[in-house]
């Protein structure tokens, strides 16, 4: 959910939208105990009031923004020269290790890097493909 919009009809709590947003702008490199402080709750608070308005934990809310942004990068890369390097794509993106990277693809995308990649060519090829014809 984008920090701001309304959820039913009641509007985030300002802390809530901060942290959303900050977890945005840190790439989800920013902690939950960073987060806790700058809103002024504690982190269990902080958490508990993330999750009751946005449906994830602060922490499941950073692994989505570093996923996007992985994905993102994964896509572009793929589309500028056609080579993509997982392991400096996981360490740009605020992964671990290319391992880490993978397991959030299979969590959140359902498949590998390397899967998502080979479907998004052959829909690309077949877009292609439909065009010339």
């Amino acid at each position: 959910m984008a920090a701001g919009r309304a959820r039913g009809s009641q509007a985030l709590r300002p802390e809530v939208s901060y942290a959303w947003d900050r977890l945005r702008r840190s790439r989800g490199a920013v902690s939950v105990a960073d987060l806790a402080a700058e809103t002024g709750w504690s982190a269990r608070h902080l958490g508990e009031q993330f999750r009751a308005e946005t449906g994830l934990s602060p922490k499941a809310g950073a692994r989505v923004v570093r996923f996007d942004r992985a994905r993102r990068r994964l896509m572009r890369q793929m589309a500028e020269d056609g080579r993509v390097m997982l392991a400096d794509l996981a360490t740009e993106c605020g992964y671990y290790d290319q391992a880490h990277l993978a397991r959030d693809f299979r969590d959140l995308a359902g498949c590998p890097p390397s899967l998502l990649l080979a479907e998004e060519l052959r829909n690309v090829q077949a877009v292609l493909q439909a065009d010339w014809e």
